[in-house]
């Protein structure tokens, strides 16, 4: 078994593995409302999660007073959206604010073995954000982190599956902070679903947050810590 240079055992996810994970996690985000769903491409059978979140900014709005009327006004927004697809409709519940429309894919890389996660953001009149505006979209608390390593560094890239530009998270050392993770959960015998675990470390830094009740969701069978990854040999 191969362990890295402090000590950790190295984990890369197998793509059957990975899909097992997605499928529990849809299954779980349909129980919740949460929106994630399962995406196919026409001619290939490669697949992907999918989930597109409406985030409302008011410029008019002092920030503090903005962050306690926030949940009110995105709840707002969200059963609108609910009701009706038409962005112009969206746009008219909240004249004031500024709705931006983000559409997450979580991908799996064969080359890193390991998931990726994709997204682009685009207000409801079409224009796209551009790169320095995701920059200044992440919140002050991760920037110092996105600049000292390139783990999760955003670049812009092209969508594999898709061939459409999109923003990325780069997987280049994905394996390396995931790794740390899973072998103290493997010490205490812990049941974890990787893409809830990924997931809930990497998407706050554009924005996408999970529920708590995902913290619950473990694999249905194999208690052993072992079978959830593979390890290096």
């Amino acid at each position: 078994m191969s362990c890295n240079m402090a000590g950790e055992e190295d984990f890369f996810l197998e793509e059957k593995r990975f899909k097992q994970y997605c499928e529990e996690f849809i299954k779980h985000s349909q129980q919740i409302g949460d929106g994630w769903e399962w995406r196919t491409s026409k001619d290939l059978d490669d697949g992907y999660l999918s989930k597109t979140h409406f985030q409302v900014r008011n410029r008019n709005i002092p920030p503090d007073l903005k962050e306690k009327n926030s949940d009110n006004i995105e709840q707002t927004l969200f059963t609108h959206v609910e009701e009706s697809s038409d962005d112009s409709q969206v746009a008219g519940v909240c004249a004031t604010e500024e709705v931006i429309r983000y559409e997450y894919h979580v991908l799996y890389s064969s080359s890193y073995q390991v998931p990726v996660l994709y997204f682009r953001a685009y207000f409801l009149d079409g224009r796209p954000l551009t790169l320095d505006e995701i920059w200044k979209s992440v919140h002050v608390c991760y920037k110092a982190r996105l600049l000292e390593g390139p783990w999760d560094t955003i670049t812009q890239q092209e969508h594999p599956l898709l061939g459409q530009p999109f923003f990325v998270l780069h997987p280049c050392r994905t394996n390396e902070f995931m790794s740390s993770v899973l072998t103290s959960s493997r010490k205490q015998n812990r049941h974890i679903n990787y893409i809830v675990l990924w997931l809930s470390t990497v998407g706050p830094v554009v924005g996408l947050n999970l529920p708590l009740s995902y913290a619950n969701l473990a694999p249905k069978q194999n208690t052993n810590a072992d079978s959830v990854e593979r390890p290096l040999s």
